[in-house]
């Protein structure tokens, strides 16, 4: 008879322990929803936005041309390896950050210790870069070009 009631309270322990801890992760799960989940999905709204560069026949075909935009304070280069194809990268140099400043041929050369990317890909040619330069995403609508930056 002793042996019931020391059963039924460990069961009764046991499940005061299963709420306790259920009860916890229901409530940490509302406040991730409510704080969380919001706050990243407006973060990453707000984080990336789509900017108006420039006209397409503001970039010559096998060339480039680095923008200035100002709401967000940075600069862009804007290549067009091909006739239509476009693309988008940071102009800083990926060895000292240096911008770039000249395409020769089928190639963007930083002129500060003669480091060389790909005008289509943004690869790394030649050093002292031996990173690629960073891309943006980029769209052409109705022969406006457009580049996806984070704040």
């Amino acid at each position: 008879m002793s042996e019931c009631p020391t059963s039924r309270s460990t069961d009764v322990e046991e499940t005061k322990l299963s709420l306790t801890r259920r009860n916890f992760f229901s409530g940490f799960a509302v406040a991730a929803t409510s704080i969380g989940l919001t706050g990243i999905a407006s973060s990453a709204e707000a984080a990336s936005r789509k900017y108006k560069v420039c006209a397409t026949k503001d970039v010559k075909v096998g060339g480039g041309s680095i923008f200035y935009i100002s709401s967000v304070n940075m600069m862009v280069l804007i290549t067009q390896p091909k006739k239509d194809v476009f693309r988008a990268f940071n102009p800083a140099c990926t060895h000292l950050g240096t911008q770039v400043s000249k395409i020769e041929g089928t190639n963007i050369r930083c002129t500060s210790h003669n480091a060389l990317f790909d005008l289509n890909s943004g690869a790394a040619k030649r050093a002292p870069a031996a990173l690629p330069l960073q891309k943006y995403t980029l769209t052409v609508t109705n022969k406006i070009v457009y580049v996806t930056l984070s704040k």
